[in-house]
């Protein structure tokens, strides 16, 4: 048997653990994936990171006849039948994912045998809206500040009791990704950060 990172591969295990970050648009979900991959890749641990909108970047959307999230579903399952082929099973998987009781269905169809940790991220509308003005302008922003405050209204009617929430309003990228594989328990507690 060989090794991904330290880590055996091709060996059988019974589940995959899988991280989803979720949120609004602006409240720092790519940054934080991007940032808890680094730390996972600095401690030598496998792992694979998809995020949910290159899924279903497809126009026109959704495909008529099909539900909305179901090329994402097919994508990721293709994706994900790849790497766990390649001998990973631990997967960050970030999106706005606003209605969880729904996506998560598909996403436990799509990786199978997951044991999924949801981590929702949030900020303040105001936070929000300045996030949202960095990343664009003009009528681009007026519009992804509009949907990000129906996603929160979403997000708000929908989340299921027990959902993790972090705050990222005062938070820099790197501390909300420490809070992240803190709430993982993928990661072994001698690889989370500032344990060496």
């Amino acid at each position: 048997m060989t090794a991904v990172n330290g880590e055996p591969r091709g060996g059988i295990r019974d589940t995959v653990d899988a991280l989803v970050i979720c949120g609004a648009t602006g409240v720092g979900k790519t940054a934080t994936a991007r940032e808890v991959s680094r730390r996972l890749v600095e401690g030598g641990l496998a792992h694979a990171l998809v995020e949910r909108d290159e899924l279903d970047r497809v126009h026109p959307w959704p495909p008529p006849g099909l539900p909305r999230w179901e090329p994402a579903r097919r994508n990721l399952a293709a994706i994900w039948a790849t790497y766990a082929g390649l001998g990973h099973h631990r997967l960050v998987l970030c999106g706005v994912f606003a209605d969880l009781r729904q996506e998560l269905r598909w996403i436990a169809e799509a990786v199978p045998d997951a044991a999924v940790t949801v981590v929702r991220l949030t900020a303040p509308r105001d936070v929000l809206a300045s996030r949202v003005r960095r990343r664009d302008t003009g009528g681009a922003a007026r519009d992804q500040l509009w949907r990000s405050e129906r996603q929160m209204e979403e997000i708000a009617a929908t989340d299921p009791p027990g959902t993790l929430v972090v705050d990222t309003a005062n938070l820099p990228v790197a501390a909300t990704a420490d809070r992240l594989i803190a709430l993982w328990p993928a990661v072994p507690g001698d690889a989370a950060p500032g344990a060496r």
